[in-house]
C-alpha cells in the first residue's frame, strides 16, 4: 500500500498568444516506441515538491491472472459498454479487456503494427498500422479483419479517432496529411498547409478533430468539411503528445520535452503550464471535471481541476502509468509496461489487471483481408 497525495499548487503559466503553425513528433514504430522509453527512464527531482498537497491514499488491488505476459499493452480506448480495447505491438494483437477483467485477444497475425485504436460508430475496432501503412478495421463479433492500404507510401499512419460524420479520421505523421476514411473505405487525405508531423487525434465537443504537431510546435484542428487550423504552442520545441477534451470543451495537451500541460480555450487562445520536476508528461485523460496526467517514472498522477490546481497522486513503486483513457463511468484506465491494465477510480482506488499470457482459451484468430488503394482516394491541398 503507498500514497501521497496530491499537491495543491496553482499552475503558473507561460504567454498565451495564438497563431497559426503546428507538429508533432514521428510516427514510426522506432519512435513510438523510443518516446515510451524515454517517459519511462527520465528522472525525477530528488527533491520533494512543497507546494503539493496530499490527496486520500491510495487504495491498491491486484487482480493477476496465474501466468501474466509481459508484452506491454500499448494504446487503449474505451468503448461505451465499458470495455477497454488495447494494442499490443510486440504480439500484432489487439485485446479487449471487460469491467469484470476478462481478456479476449484478436491476433492480427502477418507482419503489422496496431498502434493507436479506436471504435468505431459500427461497433468496429479501428486502428493505425504505420509498418503496414494501412489502416485495419476489425469486427469483434465475427472476428473478421480488413486492412485498406493507404495510396501514400510510407504516410506513418499514427492518431485516429471517430468524427462526428460517422467517419473515422486518422494523422499521417510521414506523410503531413490527415487522412478520413468511410465505412466503405473510401479514403481522403487532406494535406497540412506546413510541415508539421501530425500525430494523436482526438474528436472535440464541437465536432472538429484536434492534433498534435510536433515538427511545428503546434496543435491543429480539422472540420470534417477539411477546413484546417493551426495554433502555436508558446514555449519552443515542446514535443506536443497527448491530448484530452476537459468537459468545457477546452482542448488539453501534454508537453513532453517541457514537462509542461497546455490547453486551448474555446476561443482559440493558448495556454501552457509548467509541471513539477519529476519526470515526462504521457498520456492525459478528461473525467468528471479533471484533467489527469500520467508520469511513469514517478509511479504518479496529476489531477487538474477546473479551478486550476493541480494535485499528485503518488502510486506504488511497481506501477508505471502510460496512455491513459476515460471509460463511459468516469473511470480512468490505463496501461503499463509489465504487462498490465490498471483502473484508477476517483478519488485514489486503483485496480490493477494482469494481461495472460496467450492462450487458445483467450486468443481468436482473425480472418483477415487487405483492400489496394483505390481509385476513390483522393487528395486536398
Amino acid at each position: 500500500m503507498m500514497g501521497n497525495a496530491m499537491t495543491v499548487q496553482r499552475l503558473h503559466h507561460a504567454t498565451a498568444a495564438t497563431r497559426p503553425g503546428g507538429r508533432r513528433l514521428s510516427a514510426a514504430a522506432g519512435s513510438i516506441i523510443a518516446l515510451v522509453i524515454v517517459a519511462l527512464i527520465a528522472g525525477c527531482s530528488s527533491s520533494a515538491d512543497k507546494s503539493i498537497n496530499a490527496l486520500p491514499r491510495i487504495t491498491m488491488h491486484r487482480a493477476y491472472i496465474s501466468k501474466q505476459q509481459f508484452h506491454a499493452p500499448y494504446a487503449l480506448a474505451a468503448d461505451s459498454n465499458g470495455n477497454v480495447w488495447f494494442t499490443e505491438y510486440q504480439n500484432n494483437a489487439i485485446g479487449r479487456l471487460t469491467p469484470a477483467g476478462e481478456v479476449l485477444r484478436f491476433a492480427l497475425g502477418g507482419p503489422g503494427f496496431p498502434e493507436r485504436l479506436a471504435p468505431g460508430a459500427d461497433g468496429r475496432i479501428w486502428f493505425t498500422d504505420p509498418v503496414g501503412n494501412r489502416i485495419g478495421r476489425l469486427d469483434p463479433v465475427s472476428a473478421v479483419l480488413t486492412y485498406f492500404t493507404l495510396a501514400t507510401p510510407m504516410a506513418g499512419a499514427d492518431g485516429i479517432a471517430g468524427g462526428a460524420d460517422g467517419a473515422i479520421w486518422f494523422t499521417e505523421h510521414a506523410a503531413n496529411r490527415i487522412g478520413r476514411i468511410d465505412r466503405d473505405g473510401a479514403i481522403i487525405e487532406y494535406a497540412l498547409p506546413h510541415d508539421g508531423g501530425p500525430g494523436e487525434m482526438i474528436a472535440g465537443r464541437d465536432h472538429d478533430l484536434w492534433f498534435a504537431e510536433d515538427r511545428a510546435n503546434a496543435i491543429g484542428s480539422i472540420t470534417t468539411a477539411g477546413s484546417i487550423k493551426e495554433f502555436k504552442i508558446p514555449t519552443a520545441s515542446s514535443r506536443p503528445g497527448g491530448l484530452a477534451i476537459g468537459s468545457d470543451g477546452t482542448l488539453w495537451f501534454t508537453e513532453l520535452a517541457a514537462n509542461k500541460v497546455g490547453k486551448i480555450s474555446r476561443d482559440g487562445v493558448a495556454t501552457d503550464y509548467l509541471l513539477p520536476p519529476r519526470g515526462v508528461p504521457l498520456g492525459i485523460a478528461s473525467a468528471a471535471d479533471n484533467i489527469w496526467i500520467t508520469i511513469a517514472k514517478a509511479h504518479m498522477f496529476y489531477r487538474i481541476g477546473r479551478d486550476g490546481k493541480l494535485q499528485s497522486l503518488k502510486a506504488n513503486s511497481d506501477t508505471y502509468p502510460g496512455f491513459i483513457a476515460a471509460g463511459p463511468d468516469q473511470s480512468l484506465w490505463f496501461t503499463e509496461p509489465g504487462g498490465k491494465i490498471g483502473r484508477l477510480t476517483p478519488p485514489a482506488s486503483i485496480t490493477e489487471f494482469a494481461i495472460p499470457e496467450a492462450s487458445e482459451k483467450s486468443t481468436r484468430q482473425v480472418q483477415s483481408s487487405d483492400i489496394a488503394p483505390v481509385s476513390n482516394t483522393r487528395v486536398t491541398q
